[in-house]
């Protein structure tokens, strides 16, 4: 098969015990000089996933937390690096959706050591919608885990990835619960998007869920950070 980043052919390597044990394989769709080039986060902030050489709150995530005491305990897997930078505009600004699989076997093998009870997967606007062809979010994590959308988002007259950092920050809030309460009622939710930036998006949707289910035990991941 081609590599997806890099679109050069490679063979996957299997180990004896892919062969030996009766469990689903995991199908690589990245080369190995590819994932060389990947900067996995091993020591990250609590709160952001912040790649650093301590597990300490970060300067951002303590400024943030003396205005919302509510923590997001987000996990990442990638910084985001020049790799995923190329990877992120091919996949949402050119609409290649063929790459949504590229990290596929990555988050599955962290899903399965992090499981949760519903994963809700950020939505995207109607506009980015019918412009694109797929929401990304969905597109990244539809073949690790069952996603339960629960979130409507509003119309964005100027898309995130396009404003200053403090523009992000001064974001109204940007979607409505349209999910079933009693679902997640007493339930541990992990709630999806491929990259935190400022933290903004994640923070909206968080305050949105607790506002709806007041209860639900809610922490977040993206691939990137």
């Amino acid at each position: 098969m081609n590599c997806l980043l890099c679109q050069q052919p490679f063979s996957q390597n299997l180990t004896l015990a892919d062969l030996l044990y009766w469990r689903p394989l995991l199908v690589e769709r990245i080369c190995a000089h590819c994932q060389r080039r990947l900067q996995v986060i091993t020591t990250a902030c609590p709160e952001c996933g912040r790649t650093q050489t301590s597990p300490q709150l970060c300067r951002d995530c303590q400024r943030w937390l003396k205005k919302q005491p509510q923590q997001l305990h987000n996990q990442a897997l990638f910084v985001y690096n020049a790799v995923l930078q190329d990877f992120f505009k091919r996949y949402k600004s050119l609409g290649d959706y063929r790459l949504h699989a590229a990290f596929t076997a990555d988050c599955q093998r962290w899903f399965k050591h992090h499981p949760a009870d519903i994963y809700i997967p950020i939505p995207t606007d109607a506009a980015s919608y019918a412009r694109r062809g797929f929401n990304p979010v969905v597109g990244l994590y539809a073949d690790c885990v069952s996603l339960t959308p629960c979130l409507k988002k509003q119309p964005q007259p100027v898309k995130q990835a396009h404003k200053s950092r403090q523009a992000r920050l001064r974001t109204p809030q940007l979607f409505t619960f349209v999910g079933t309460k009693t679902t997640l009622h007493n339930k541990k939710v992990l709630l999806l998007d491929d990259i935190y930036t400022t933290g903004r998006t994640m923070r909206h949707a968080q305050a949105c869920l607790k506002t709806a289910v007041p209860d639900c035990q809610l922490q977040t991941f993206t691939l990137a950070r």
